[in-house]
């Protein structure tokens, strides 16, 4: 098979879709890999390394979607990347995050025309039901997100001030995180160790008991509103770690809880927007501004800042599917692999993933792996 790598156009994104060992594995299978010119020049990665592993190197990026089957993205599209000229059939892999609540209409209608097949990797499930390919990242990005809150409450970018790491005789700081699931988890376990003071609140009373075997100083709480907007005036720094979903009723945290927060207090924000009514995208160009005298971060490619983890984390679990579709065609490797099922988002001009539809407000059509439709 004919896979390419393009470059990634979001904001100082240093990811990219597989690492040179990965590409490795597939061109001493026989297939041919092509990366963009530059690739993963951000992450400290040379060209030399794709070519010493025997893939090609094109100029542009259009010259990679034209030579390829096969697109291995990382990261959600842009608009330059809706310019591409895909064509019927052409396999794209990426993070589409489609299935979130936000509406993306343009986006919908430029792929369902083109006819691609998409694979999007947040949507993707091991058969328990739980999360496959967004582990790794909301791993990476729950264990930086005290560290951006520790650095974002210093004083010169409009925070309080207050000291994360203990000092003898002063008061500890405070960190309350929304979500105890992977991101949750990490980001604990790291406030845990800068020796702050800790609350997590979650609503599956399975995953408390899950946590309280390995959190052993943070203060475990059942998701209710009156406890949990309590907390949120008393944190220092606020970080959420729940995604939104069709269904989910948001602002989870109003405007009117964050005007309850001392003024320079913090708040990291994984989703971005929604979830948090003060909230809103940022980027690692510009990560943070200040609302209702609360500092906000809402960078939603945290890994990016760490590009040797991030990369050799996210290759390790994308390239299983990435092989199979390669050596089987789609259609088998669906059969194969219910990661890689789970995750087909789109063929042929259909959405084929119900949270996708939802979501966007378009017909559902149930992927039958024997026809592909």
């Amino acid at each position: 098979m004919i896979i390419g790598i393009p470059k990634e156009l979001k904001d100082k994104e240093t990811r990219v879709g597989l690492i040179p060992k990965w590409v490795f594995r597939l061109t001493e299978q026989g297939h041919t890999v092509y990366i963009q010119k530059g690739l993963a020049e951000p992450a400290g990665i040379a060209d030399e390394e794709y070519i010493n592993v025997g893939a090609k190197v094109l100029e542009t990026m259009e010259d990679v979607y034209n030579a390829c089957e096969m697109i291995v993205k990382f990261k959600d599209l842009m608009p330059g990347d809706l310019e591409m000229p895909f064509r019927k059939g052409q396999m794209l892999f990426t993070a589409f995050h489609m299935a979130e609540g936000t509406a993306k209409p343009e986006q919908v209608k430029r792929l369902l025309e083109a006819g691609i097949t998409g694979v999007s990797y947040e949507v993707t499930r091991y058969p328990d039901g739980s999360r496959a390919l967004t582990r790794p990242m909301g791993e990476i990005a729950g264990r930086m997100a005290p560290i951006l809150g520790t650095q974002y409450i210093q004083r010169q970018y409009g925070g309080s001030g207050v000291s994360v790491v203990p000092i003898t005789g002063v008061k500890r700081a405070r960190i309350v995180i929304l979500g105890g699931g992977h991101a949750g988890l990490s980001a604990a376990q790291v406030a845990e160790g800068l020796g702050a003071e800790v609350v997590v609140f979650e609503k599956s009373i399975a995953r408390l008991e899950y946590l309280r075997n390995i959190l052993h100083h943070t203060d475990l709480r059942y998701m209710d509103k009156i406890s949990f907007a309590a907390e949120v005036a008393r944190a220092d720094i606020l970080i959420n770690c729940i995604y939104s979903y069709p269904g989910l009723e948001v602002p989870i945290v109003t405007r009117e809880m964050v005007r309850t927060m001392r003024k320079g207090s913090v708040i990291v924000d994984l989703e971005g927007e929604g979830i948090i009514e003060t909230a809103k995208y940022t980027t690692i160009s510009d990560p943070y501004f200040i609302e209702e005298g609360i500092v906000h971060v809402g960078v939603t490619n945290i890994p990016a800042m760490v590009p040797d983890a991030a990369n050799e984390t996210f290759s390790r679990y994308i390239f299983p599917i990435v092989e199979d579709t390669a050596n089987y065609g789609l259609k088998e490797a669906c059969k194969r692999n219910p990661v890689l099922r789970s995750g087909v988002i789109m063929v042929n001009g259909k959405i084929t993933q119900k949270e996708v539809a939802d979501s966007q407000g378009v017909p559902y059509t149930p992927l039958d792996v024997d026809t592909m439709l």
